[in-house]
This record gives C-alpha cells, structure tokens and sequence, in this order.
C-alpha cells in the first residue's frame, strides 16, 4: 500500500470515528433497519407478526456473533497476553451482551405478538438468561485488574455455554430451524439482510466506544 493510500484510509477511519461519521453511521443504519422490517415479507402462518420475529432474530444472532468474536480474541489474548487485545475483546463482549439482551427483550414482543403471552419458563427463553448471565459475570471479570489470560479464556468459556446451550435445550415453542428450512427464499435473505445491518450497527458501536475510550486516554 502507497503513502497516498495510507493516507487516505487513515483519514476515513479518522472521520468515522467523529461524531459527524457516527452520526451519518447510525443514522444510516436505523434507516436501512427499518426499511427491511417493513419491507420483508409477511409468513403465512404469522403474517405481519413476522416483522418482530425478523427484530428478535436479527439481534439474537448479533449477540452470538459478538460473544463469538470476542472469544475468537480471547483465544488470542490467552496465547499472547495481549493487553490491547483484551480491551478490544472487552469492548467487543460489552456490545454483544447489549445486542444479545435486546435480543432476548424483542423476543417478548415476538412472544406476545404471535403467542400471544409472553413465557419466560419456555426452555429456550431460560437458555438464552443463563448465557446472558453467564457473559456478564465474565465481562465484569474482565474489569478486574486480574491476570489478563484468565480473561481470554472465560471469553471463549462464554461460546462453549452457548454451544452447549444450543445443543442441549429442548425445544417447546420454538420451531427447529425455520429459516434455513423456510420454503421462502425472500423470508431467508431478509433474515440474513436484518443481520448483517444489526452486525454493521454493532460493529460501529465498538468503534465509537473505542474511539472515545481512546480520547479520554490520549
């Protein structure tokens, strides 16, 4: 990569990491966001009700891909002993635990919308608090002044409860794996798209984060 080149990436991670760029960022997203809710198609069976199930969906999914990411970098951390690793795992785990807990709230909605209760018994609902509960308790860990491996390895001790999780809870109400197995093309894209924007979102949330921590720091 040339000088020029440098320089011009620099100065775009510069600007998306102003206020002015975050703003244009988010602002965006929660554009992009709604427009897919209320375009995607409608189920058969749910109809409109759909939409919240794209919202709980899209969140849930952003919570695990960020509770993976942060593993991924304490597995890193635990080999290297990373201190700037681990305040990026830190970060990263802070917003997935946020996206992760939205997640489990809009599934009250979906519950309510569709169901029509809410059942926070339901196996699957009991499943998703104990990984919740089980990725704070390492997240305020990981503010410790503890021996930074430690926390590398309970970060990817979070991903092994969701797996473990995953496989093992029954399944009630939730259906088994409606959206890889949905005759709908149109509904499976719209669940990806939902996603990837809610992971764009969550993505900036952490360069937003880390640029601020870095500005109190500097």
């Amino acid at each position: 990569m040339s000088k020029h080149e440098e320089t011009k990436t620099q100065r775009s991670w510069k600007f998306l990491r102003s206020p002015a760029g975050l703003v244009r960022g988010f602002t965006f997203l929660a554009v992009a966001i709604a427009l897919l809710l209320w375009l995607a198609p409608a189920e058969k069976t749910l109809g409109t009700g759909m939409r919240s199930v794209y919202l709980h969906v899209g969140l849930i999914w952003t919570g695990i891909a960020g509770f993976t990411a942060s593993g991924l970098l304490g597995l890193l951390v635990l080999w290297r002993d990373d201190a700037r690793l681990d305040s990026w795992a830190q970060t990263v785990g802070w917003v997935a635990c946020g996206f992760f807990a939205a997640g489990f709230l809009s599934s009250m909605l979906a519950s309510s919308i569709n169901w029509g209760g809410v059942f926070l018994a339901e196996p699957r609902n009991v499943s998703a608090l104990m990984v919740l509960s089980v990725a704070l308790i390492v997240q305020i860990w990981g503010s410790w002044p503890v021996w930074i491996r430690s926390k590398g390895l309970l970060r990817m001790v979070v991903v092994s409860v969701f797996v473990w999780s995953d496989l093992t809870t029954p399944l009630v109400l939730h259906p088994d794996d409606p959206i890889r197995t949905s005759t709908s093309v149109a509904i499976q894209y719209a669940f990806l798209g939902v996603f990837v924007l809610f992971s764009l979102a969550a993505a900036l949330v952490v360069v937003a984060v880390k640029g601020w921590d870095e500005g109190v720091k500097g």
